[in-house]
């Protein structure tokens, strides 16, 4: 065997190492590139109808004062998913004393919402809380006309800026460790959707 044949398969033998070093070295940096695009895509964050269900009765019942001399207490939430306008309704039980002359009188409020996302805290919170009806049904005149003229209002400011839901520390890290930002909140059939992606420079 001559030494030209020798050195041919030796060059031969190191040119396929070479190949097959640069394969696995392709093939890492094409996986190192599909974890970052993972990590970097985008999120998606879905709450199911129960789980948002679950989320509003954790923040009642609730107790307001109007006038200083009535007492609110709101109770009993039901939720309604309304996707046609992207807002979402509910119902309440109300309860209404007055402690100045010991009368009370029961009722029952439906109000509607949109969602935002409140960066600063990782938080979803009501928003533009409006209250489509209010009812007192038994009690004095007087005290039904006094909860019904500002019930409303005290229903939206009890309302409005609610947190209804707040990110897991883990998530919120890294959401800011990525400089990530939240879609507009959309209502569903189903529940809530919100997408989470690269901030656009």
């Amino acid at each position: 065997m001559t030494s030209a044949t020798v050195g041919g398969r030796t060059e031969r033998r190191v040119l396929g190492r070479l190949v097959v070093a640069a394969g696995a070295l392709c093939a890492g940096a094409l996986a190192m590139l599909a974890g970052c695009a993972s990590l970097l895509g985008t999120h998606d964050i879905d709450i199911s109808e129960s789980q948002l269900t679950l989320l509003l009765a954790r923040q009642f019942p609730m107790e307001r004062k109007v006038l200083e001399v009535i007492d609110l207490n709101i109770t009993n939430p039901q939720l309604e998913l309304m996707p046609q306008s992207n807002r979402i309704g509910t119902e309440l039980d109300v309860t209404a004393l007055d402690r100045l002359f010991g009368s009370s009188a029961m009722g029952h409020v439906k109000l509607d919402y949109a969602l935002r996302f409140q960066p600063s805290d990782h938080t979803i919170r009501m928003t533009q809380v409006h209250v489509r009806d209010l009812t007192l049904s038994s009690g004095s005149n007087n005290l039904r006309g006094a909860a019904q003229r500002i019930g409303g209002l005290v229903a939206e400011n009890a309302l409005e800026n609610m947190v209804l839901y707040r990110m897991k520390p883990a998530q919120a890290d890294e959401m800011d460790r990525l400089n990530l930002v939240a879609s507009p909140i959309t209502v569903t059939p189903q529940g809530l959707h919100m997408s989470v992606s690269p901030r656009q420079n």
